[in-house]
């Protein structure tokens, strides 16, 4: 199962469409898109508008938990698409999230935070 959104960074602030609602226990694929108007090239590739994630090595995930844990998740780069499986579901209530970018060059990038929710399940 996967879950596909948009990540738009706008200065330094991020938006997520549509936004992510998880249920305790859900466990799925969630695949970003990546829009910024901060960075203007990767390696030697302009950047217009998606960021171009086969121009960068990794991108990970890193989950605030409501507890105050954190996780840092791996990634796959599917169709410049950032693919996380998302397992940290277990704990109802509101998860920030930062997705993080690195490139051969050895730069690092932390796009601005967001927000997602785990909610109960009915049954």
């Amino acid at each position: 199962m996967v879950i596909k959104t948009t990540l738009t960074t706008t200065g330094y602030k991020s938006k997520l469409e549509p936004k992510l609602q998880l249920y305790k226990g859900d466990i799925v694929f969630i695949e970003f898109t990546l829009i910024n108007s901060v960075i203007s090239s990767i390696n030697g590739v302009d950047v217009e508008e998606y960021l171009p994630l086969s121009a960068l090595t990794d991108v990970k995930l890193k989950l605030i938990t409501p507890a105050g844990g954190d996780t840092l998740e791996s990634v796959d780069i599917v169709e410049n698409r950032a693919r996380f499986k998302m397992t940290a579901t277990n704990e109802i209530g509101d998860y920030d999230f930062q997705v993080i970018c690195y490139d051969e060059d050895g730069c690092v990038f932390h796009l601005p935070p967001n927000i997602y929710t785990i909610k109960e399940t009915i049954g």
